[in-house]
């Protein structure tokens, strides 16, 4: 009698998330099982689980390293053992969006599909980067593509608005991705997310979105767009409306609503502009709005290149201790599930009085 293998998975139940015990797949032909090591919770994973998205997959997560554990047949490339990062995108066939139409790594093993393997999805990563720190590869690789795009306007201020994890690496990375002088201006929601930035990151200049954060601008504005994706649309328009001409360049990071519009930008398809960049190409389309003295570059983002990710994971093995300071929460599988429920139930990154900026949890077991 064979005993069936199983594994413990983080799924969701309406919008709370639980452990359970799930059988373990083994590949087919082309495709990979995965076992993740370290995985975070991103801002979209969090939207899904609320309910805010209508993304199908019942098991979220998009952002760790994995080791293979299996390999299925006609694979060449890969053998048990290669610890490998998965691009969550696929450029060319949206049947693959990893924890967004097909499970996700919130699990302790994972099937990599065959159009993901055979498309080049698939990364070998080095030894050498810690498991919590590869959490950060692809949110690294994505915000260095994002302020790559801003860059082509050669902006004299970088305004980000959102203070998540997103927000704030945005801002540590600006001086080496745009230019060193560059002056950075985040537009919080709270208190407790300026503090947090003030405390790591104190060259940014810090203000709530309720204060006259426009006077600590300077010159040109490239505007970053970091916040959740209901408030993409109206964070473009408050810089628009704020700023007026000063805005040379929007990229939005983070979601944005299908056929989102601005009236500021009529007749720009903001959702098309970001589609139009699947997959981090280079150089990016950029969609140019131009009225009277108002000529703004909008760009934006799904994505990034395998060349990308893995730049990102040898930038972050060489980077220095300030970076681990953005995985403010590293739990166990059923600490990390309760935290993972506060945070989507009471809608907040605010717990016992102490800011998530980003939550990762451990699979491994021990």
């Amino acid at each position: 009698m064979t005993t069936q293998l199983t594994h413990r998975a983080i799924v969701r139940r309406g919008r709370r998330s639980c452990v359970e015990e799930r059988p373990t797949p083994t590949p087919g032909p082309g495709e990979l099982l995965v076992a993740p090591e370290k995985v975070s919770l991103c801002g979209t994973d969090i939207q899904i689980v609320r309910g805010d998205r209508d993304d199908p997959s019942p098991i979220v997560g998009h952002e760790g390293a994995t080791r293979v554990v299996e390999v299925g047949d006609g694979v060449t490339d890969f053998e048990v053992g290669d610890r490998v990062v998965v691009n969550p995108t696929h450029p060319h066939d949206s049947s693959f969006l990893l924890g967004h139409n097909v499970e996700g790594l919130f699990q302790q093993r994972v099937i990599i599909g065959a159009p993901a393997v055979s498309g080049g999805l698939v990364t070998p990563l080095t030894p050498e980067l810690s498991s919590a720190r590869a959490t950060l590869v692809e949110p690294y690789a994505v915000v260095r593509y994002a302020l790559s795009c801003l860059s082509y306007e050669s902006p004299e201020t970088l305004l980000i608005f959102g203070d998540g994890l997103i927000g704030n690496l945005a801002a540590s990375l600006a001086p080496s991705v745009l230019f060193p002088t560059v002056r950075v201006v985040m537009v919080h929601r709270t208190e407790l997310g300026m503090e947090w930035t003030a405390n790591h990151f104190p060259s940014v200049v810090n203000s709530l979105a309720t204060e006259n954060w426009v006077r600590e601008t300077t010159g040109s504005v490239a505007v970053l767009v970091a916040t959740h994706r209901a408030g993409t649309v109206a964070s473009i328009d408050t810089a628009l409306e704020r700023l007026g001409d000063r805005v040379v360049a929007v990229h939005p990071i983070g979601g944005v609503p299908a056929k989102a519009t601005s009236d500021l930008l009529p007749g720009v398809d903001i959702a098309g502009v970001r589609q139009a960049n699947t997959g981090g190409p280079t150089p990016p389309a950029i969609t140019t709005f131009t009225r009277g003295a108002l000529r703004v570059a909008l760009t934006g983002n799904r994505g990034v290149t395998n060349h990308q990710l893995a730049s990102a994971a040898a930038a972050l093995k060489n980077a220095d201790g300030a970076i681990d300071t953005l995985l403010t929460h590293q739990l166990g599988i059923d600490e990390g599930t309760a935290l993972m429920n506060v945070i989507c139930e009471k809608r907040t990154r605010e717990v016992d009085g102490e800011l998530v900026i980003r939550l990762v949890v451990n699979l491994t077991g021990h």
